[in-house]
């Protein structure tokens, strides 16, 4: 398997020959007439041909001018604003977690929303262990608008993704023009570049083209440049007769650090703030004394990672789209994208071993006590000595805090995918009209979890270093900072094809009535292996080649009470596998209608069953496979989420509000990186979401959206005693609201985004309480080309944690959590042209 979905170079050629065929353009004005955002055809997971006023389902949309408003730091960021999306953006560039409606958000990615860009998945499943969708996407000027589906036809009319679809919807060129800008951190590291341009070659043929480049520390103080690379995209668009036929093409190349749960203090109830020496929210445990460690591959041969690389995405993707009315009223729609996806995720997390962060010494001796020799001998605990072992003053004693760094280091061979999604649909002159498709995906996940050292380094914000401890007999229990040269290692190689044939029939019973039905049905074939080994060696290795083998050394030794030294070495003799070969199938439905009361006003309603694939994380949940790779009789393959929904819009140029009522039952099966905890659960969620723009005067324009949501935990197979208990980071009330003033020359507001309280974990003790995110914007257009902008993130500087490793801690005690990015201020100049 690991194979590579390949762009051959008749692909290439293709992109190749096209855009050397960009010559002669002729200008493009600006269509002022565009359509009000309540008029747009919706085109994210719907039947075609219907508006956003008249759809029965619950969609939002917004452009670039939207999106600026919200001072985004990453791609996460511009989804917050959407009505009942929780995006959890404390990951810095990537590793977001993503979800909507109440529907869990038990571990990291977007399980049951899917992200797309230009109506396909990014990656079939959206919580892939270390490859998050949100990893191999960015949002740039090649984006014109981003579309939301929640619930409703998403469950239907896309894989995979019962709670919604998130599509980033790609400019085409149509309106000609470009722009170039920069922007710069002002009060951090980053400096960035953006550009965009398109318009016609011809009466029928035009093109667009788009992407930035970035280098910088980010918005945190790591000690060195993580934020390194880019994005180009480009696509030409051949109108034909009676349709267009546009191709696709994306090379993402980019670096970002990321930021796991680390050392905060716990300041009261609900209240969190900086430890002393480390404020988590302006500052990583990443250090420049630490970048290039000298680890081993999961077969025990010596390699050299760099910590620099943080999430290194890489993506290179061709796709095409085909959009004609092949016969009168027939329409054929495919939509085809393959994709060559890899990179690499490394980062510190801090583990709770030997001991919590805090006091070394509690470090020293807790390493010492959990010890034994090769022949399972204590070691001399009488005292220990704890040095630096790299740094400013180095070989000092230290008696300083320190940190156990569990280094997350995974290498993302291959995840690759090659994608269809086929569709007819037919426009009958009573009013009927009807939708066939067949959809296609074939995905692989092919990662290397490799060795997982583990270090035990100083708890400081400004460049931690290595430790070293030894016992009273000078045995090193940590050696250049070094506890264990591997404590894991998994080699994944697998593969899932999805098939998945729909239907949907929709009516136009009157002028004033739409119903529609949908049908889908989904096979899985999953098939491949994991090979896994933890935790510690099975293998001797004589780390600093003196030619003796010593305690770290020794794959017979015991440290921290539980870890074996020496490394790890995959074979089948020391190594647990799994074969995975199964099929599971799973049949989607909705159906719903809209009432128009009038040109201004809708009534919908609709009932949804989705189901989602739980693709390679079922492999960490005991008992779901059998030996032969086939499931037991404790799963179907698929989790499932039922929605209903009840709906009114109100949609005028002055003034549009939508407000929804939904109710969700949700299976979650699931399994914890982190913590090693498995969930088989069932979620239900009643809540409501408003979403309105009110333009107040031809000046001021406020715009927002509120959700309520009330959740619980209504079964719990592996841990009963949290059944009624409210899901982890689940509030009542989320919120964003954009107020904004604009004349001739001039904008400026604010984007108020916030959250009543919630609890961290499922077992409701630890909480945030709530707050309010104050973001502010402003722009000054020296003329109608060029315009300078300035934006400030968290403007009040407030310290917020989305989540927690710990769910229950007392006051003055530290936890391991993710706050939110503190205070952030962007200055940005932009150039338009024709």
């Amino acid at each position: 398997m690991n194979k590579k979905h390949t762009l051959n170079t008749i692909t290439l050629a293709v992109c190749a020959a096209l855009s050397n065929s960009v010559v002669a353009q002729e200008a493009v004005s600006e269509d002022t007439s565009s359509k009000e955002k309540y008029e747009q055809i919706v085109v994210t997971a719907t039947p075609g041909g219907t508006t956003m006023q008249e759809a029965s389902v619950s969609v939002s949309a917004f452009d670039e001018d939207d999106i600026v408003k919200l001072a985004p730091r990453s791609t996460a960021e511009v989804f917050r604003a959407l009505p009942g999306i929780r995006a959890e953006s404390s990951g810095g560039g990537g590793n977001a977690n993503i979800t909507i409606r109440g529907i869990p958000l038990a571990t990291g990615g977007s399980k049951f929303l899917q992200i797309h860009e230009d109506g396909l998945p990014v990656l079939e499943y959206g919580d892939i262990n270390f490859g998050n969708a949100d990893n191999f996407l960015r949002y740039d000027w090649s984006v014109a608008n981003v579309e939301a589906v929640r619930g409703g036809s998403a469950s239907t009319f896309a894989s995979n993704s019962p709670g919604g679809v998130i599509n980033m919807i790609s400019n085409t060129g149509q309106i000609g023009g470009g722009a170039i800008g920069t922007s710069f951190g002002v009060d951090y590291e980053e400096f960035r570049l953006d550009f965009r341009y398109g318009g016609e070659i011809s009466d029928d043929l035009y093109y667009h083209i788009a992407g930035f480049a970035r280098g910088g520390e980010g918005p945190r103080e790591t000690g060195y440049n993580g934020d390194q690379g880019g994005q180009v995209k480009f696509n030409i668009t051949k109108m034909l007769d009676k349709g267009h036929i546009r191709f696709y093409y994306k090379n993402l190349d980019d670096k970002v650090s990321t930021y796991l749960p680390s050392p905060v203090l716990v300041k009261g109830d609900g209240e969190y703030g900086p430890v002393p020496g480390y404020d988590a929210s302006s500052q990583a445990l990443n250090s420049a004394y630490n970048t290039n460690i000298s680890t081993f591959d999961s077969y025990g041969n010596p390699e050299n990672r760099d910590v620099r690389d943080g999430i290194e995405s890489k993506v290179s993707s061709f796709g095409v789209e085909v959009d004609l009315e092949v016969a009168e009223n027939l329409f054929l729609l495919n939509k085809f994208r393959i994709s060559d996806i890899s990179g690499g995720f490394i980062a510190p997390f801090t583990d709770g071993f030997p001991a919590g962060p805090g006091d070394v010494s509690n470090f020293a001796s807790a390493l010492c006590s959990g010890a034994t020799d090769g022949d399972g001998n204590a070691l001399n605990c009488d005292s220990t000595t704890v040095t630096l072992a790299n740094g400013p003053g180095a070989g000092d004693v230290y008696t300083g805090q320190a940190f156990t760094n569990l280094q997350f280091d995974t290498r993302i061979n291959d995840l690759g995918n090659m994608i269809n999604d086929f569709s007819l649909r037919k426009e009958f002159d009573n009013g009927v009209n009807l939708t066939v498709g067949y959809y296609y995906s074939n995905q692989d996940i092919a990662t290397s979890w490799s060795s997982w050292q583990t270090f035990i380094q100083t708890l400081d914000g400004d460049n931690s270093q290595l430790l070293n401890i030894t016992d009273a007999d000078g045995v090193e229990l940590v050696s250049d900072g070094l506890l264990s040269a591997s404590f894991l290692s998994w080699e994944w190689d697998l593969n899932y094809v999805t098939k998945a044939p729909y239907m949907n029939v929709g009516f136009e019973l009157s002028d004033n009535i739409i119903i529609d039905a949908s049908v889908r049905h989904d096979t899985t074939e999953a098939s491949g292996e994991l090979i896994s080994s933890c935790c510690g060696g099975n293998t001797d290795f004589d780390l600093n080649g003196n030619g003796v083998i010593e305690q770290i050394e020794d794959a017979s030794a015991t440290n921290s009470g539980f870890i074996r030294g020496g490394v790890i070495n995959l074979n089948r003799a020391g190594a647990a596998s799994q074969i995975v070969d199964y099929s599971a199938n799973n049949t989607s439905y909705s159906f719903g209608g809209s009432y128009l009361l009038s040109d201004s006003q809708t009534f919908f309603a609709r009932y949804s069953k989705g189901g989602r694939a739980i693709a390679d994380r079922l492999l960490q949940i005991g008992g779901t496979l059998n030996a032969d790779g086939s499931l037991t009789n404790t799963t179907s393959g698929y989790d499932t989420t039922k929605q209903l929904e009840i709906g009114y819009k109100y949609g005028t140029k002055d003034l549009m509000v939508n407000a929804t009522l939904f109710d969700t039952v949700t299976e979650d099966t699931q399994a914890e990186v982190t913590s090693g905890l498995t969930f088989m659960r069932e979620y239900e969620a009643t809540g409501l979401e408003l979403e309105g723009r009110w333009n107040a005067t031809d000046n001021f324009v406020v715009s927002g959206n509120l959700t309520w949501t009330d959740a619980e935990i209504s079964d719990d197979v592996n841990n009963p005693a949290l059944e009624g208990n409210t899901p982890r980071r689940q509030a009542d009330w989320i919120w964003t609201i954009t107020p904004e003033y604009v004349t001739d020359t001039w904008s400026v507001g604010a984007s108020l985004q916030g959250s009543t309280e919630y609890y961290v974990q499922d077992n409701n003790d630890l909480k945030q309480e709530g707050y309010n995110l104050v973001n502010l914007f402003a722009t000054y257009w020296v003329n109608d080309q060029f315009s300078v902008s300035l934006n400030v993130n968290n403007a009040t500087d407030e310290f917020i944690i989305t989540e927690s490793e710990e769910g229950s801690a007392a006051v003055g005690s530290y936890v391991r959590a993710r706050p939110l990015n503190g205070r952030t201020t962007v200055l940005s100049l932009k150039y338009m042209f024709d």
